[in-house]
């Protein structure tokens, strides 16, 4: 049933990101193909007599940003939005009357949340690229590549790999604590008769500032007693930063732990509907 409910999550939401993606492709596409035609002209002294292309770009740059910065809040508001009126609203009443366990509906939630979030990443990166053809050989890039991986080496005694492993970990426990923050603050605010939202948002601010202490207390005890190795040294300091990478995201994982639970159990629990 789970497999059912990511589906169903999946074909409700792409109706919406898929031509916001589509959208950003093509104008990524179309920025490219004016750079590639006018750019020439743009950055030569003959610039002055190419104001069409400079304008082009000028809309397009603009429409770009604007666009990454829509999708970014719109995947946000849909993982708030989704959450929000299929469990606690009206919607909510059809959605626990399936045959389906509390945390069926909020794992495919959060699953759903990740996949426009990585899709957004992709996306994002997909257009840098795009944006990044013709500006350098491929044995060019090979070559800047190695020679970070050597650098990076030489400086920290670790391998460039391992750390963007451990980056990326980082940034995908992060990513679902938050989201499971979101969601514990929402179902606090369900808690509420009236200003669910408001409560909600409430509980949010609540919970970032006890987070905030947590974090600055554990970077505190981790970092102040390595700081001169962290400002001098710099494979201690790769070391420190290893640490606290790593510790962040044990903590995450605790904190999402945490946050899930929390959700599932006022939603079996203490579930008020409007």
């Amino acid at each position: 049933m789970l497999g059912k409910l990511i589906k169903h999550e999946t074909r409700a939401t792409s109706r919406i990101f898929l031509p916001l993606y589509g959208a950003l492709l093509i104008l990524t596409i179309f920025t490219k193909l004016v750079m590639a035609i006018g750019a020439p002209d743009f950055f030569s002294e003959a610039a002055s007599n190419n104001r069409v292309a400079e304008i082009i770009l000028g809309i397009s740059f603009t429409l770009y940003f604007i666009l990454i910065v829509g999708i970014c809040v719109m995947t946000m508001v849909m993982i708030i939005q989704r959450f929000y009126k299929n469990l606690f609203t009206d919607e909510g009443y059809l959605m626990f009357s399936l045959p389906v366990k509390t945390w069926e509906l909020v794992l495919s939630k959060l699953l759903v949340g990740m996949i426009w979030s990585a899709v957004c990443t992709v996306m994002i990166v997909l257009t840098f690229f795009i944006f990044s053809l013709g500006t350098f050989s491929m044995m060019e890039l090979s070559q800047a590549i190695r020679s970070a991986y050597s650098m990076f080496y030489l400086q920290t005694a670790m391998e460039l790999n391992l750390f963007m492993a451990e980056l990326a970990l980082f940034i995908l426990v992060n990513t679902v604590a938050s989201i499971l923050m979101i969601y514990v603050a929402i179902a606090i605010g369900q808690l509420f008769s009236q200003h669910r939202i408001v409560a909600a948002f409430g509980a949010y601010i609540v919970i970032t500032i006890a987070l905030q202490i947590i974090g600055s207390v554990f970077m505190a005890v981790l970092a102040i007693g390595n700081l001169e190795n962290l400002v001098l040294n710099g494979r201690d300091a790769m070391t420190t930063i290893h640490w606290l990478i790593n510790g962040s995201t044990v903590l995450n994982v605790l904190f999402g732990i945490a946050f899930y639970y929390g959700t599932q159990s006022i939603m079996k629990k203490c579930l008020n509907l409007e």
